[in-house]
């Protein structure tokens, strides 16, 4: 008698959790369809502040949004925010009309680290092709794995530098998947950042940041983050910039 009283409760919970899930779903949908008729009929302002409480939801709708908003910041002439929203999309998704853009931004306001390199036309072929190159590596580590499979079954002596070879090489497929995740962004957001020799107040200075720069950042000490801009290396406040992936 208590299974079933559990099992009814347990199946009522599912119940309820799936369709709350449903009906907040249709919810996000109906908000983003109605943020799209105000951004056709010119109403950015209000269709702005629906799109922006949709950013944290991570819907596949994300980039549309993003993209969406920099097109709002560019009507309004918020420079900064078209930046942040175009760079966000950037380093996640790279193509040469953003960076195109991002370029033309940057040479307008006068900044550092948005001008147009190898690097960038990397990084478009990496977006573009990555499935397919993804699924290349793939297979030829099937074949090793199956390989190996087979010479086991087959009781056949296997050398320990196989199954090193093979580790290396699925380590170097996980680095290659995951390539955009160790590159940071941040925007710097302050008037004036000083990016300094070692993580403290008292540390010579650098190079004096604009707002508007773009930074690589790896890891925090304390209030600080190592950062680099245009080859040049230093320590700049957490607080001064924000994260664009």
């Amino acid at each position: 008698m208590q299974v079933i009283r559990l099992n009814k409760i347990t199946f009522l919970v599912i119940f309820l959790l799936a369709f709350g899930q449903r009906a907040y779903s249709q919810i996000d949908r109906n908000q983003l369809a109605l943020a799209d008729s105000l951004f056709k009929a010119n109403s950015l302002l209000t269709a702005e502040k629906i799109y922006v409480s949709h950013l944290k939801t991570k819907t596949s709708e994300t980039e549309n949004i993003k993209l969406k908003l920099a097109y709002i910041a560019k009507a309004k002439n918020d420079w900064l925010k078209e930046l942040y929203y175009l760079s966000s999309i950037q380093a996640t998704n790279a193509r040469p009309e953003i960076s195109k853009r991002l370029e033309e931004i940057g040479e307008k306001q006068g900044l550092n680290g948005f001008k147009m390199s190898l690097w960038d036309q990397i990084y478009w072929l990496y977006f573009r092709f990555f499935p397919f190159i993804l699924g290349f590596l793939l297979l030829i580590a099937l074949y090793g794995v199956g390989i190996l499979t087979y010479s086991v079954f087959q009781k056949k002596s296997i050398r320990s530098s196989q199954f090193t070879y093979l580790i290396v090489y699925i380590a170097f497929i996980w680095l290659f998947a995951n390539f955009p995740g160790f590159l940071n962004y941040g925007i710097i957001t302050k008037d004036k950042s000083y990016m300094r020799d070692f993580p403290s107040s008292a540390a010579p200075v650098e190079r004096l940041l604009k707002k508007g720069n773009r930074i690589n950042y790896w890891f925090t000490r304390d209030i600080w983050v190592y950062s680099l801009i245009e080859s040049q290396q230093g320590y700049v406040k957490e607080d001064d910039f924000l994260p664009v992936n």
